[in-house]
């Protein structure tokens, strides 16, 4: 009886450690998309900005521009964070913060183009 007891204490001894693990890792991957929703919503406005500046013909240039440079984002992301199948919660930390390290630096080149018009 004192095995099993001990046993018992030993499983929820260690599922309380994974569970209080699991919530850190959650909590942290949670401000990471935070901040990278922080991030893409300011390269939406800027963007935007720069769009208004801009006649037609450029606007339509700016928008397949974008659209590429966001599959370009994406899939490059996905090829530095997620090699060989690799995946979970580090790899997501990974992926989500390559985006938004790209997604600051998009912003900055489009602010910089903005200032010339």
């Amino acid at each position: 009886m004192k095995k099993v007891i001990f046993g018992l204490f030993l499983f929820f001894s260690f599922s309380q450690f994974g569970f209080s693990q699991t919530q850190v890792d959650a909590t942290g991957e949670t401000e990471l998309y935070e901040a990278y929703d922080k991030a893409d919503k300011e390269l939406n406005k800027v963007y935007n900005q720069l769009k208004k500046k801009l006649g037609t013909k450029d606007q339509t240039a700016l928008v397949a521009a974008q659209k590429d440079w966001i599959k370009f984002r994406d899939s490059n992301c996905k090829f530095k964070c997620y090699s060989e199948g690799d995946g979970g919660v580090i790899a997501n930390k990974r992926y989500a913060d390559c985006r938004m390290q790209l997604t600051i630096s998009r912003t900055k080149e489009l602010k910089s183009l903005m200032n010339g018009f």
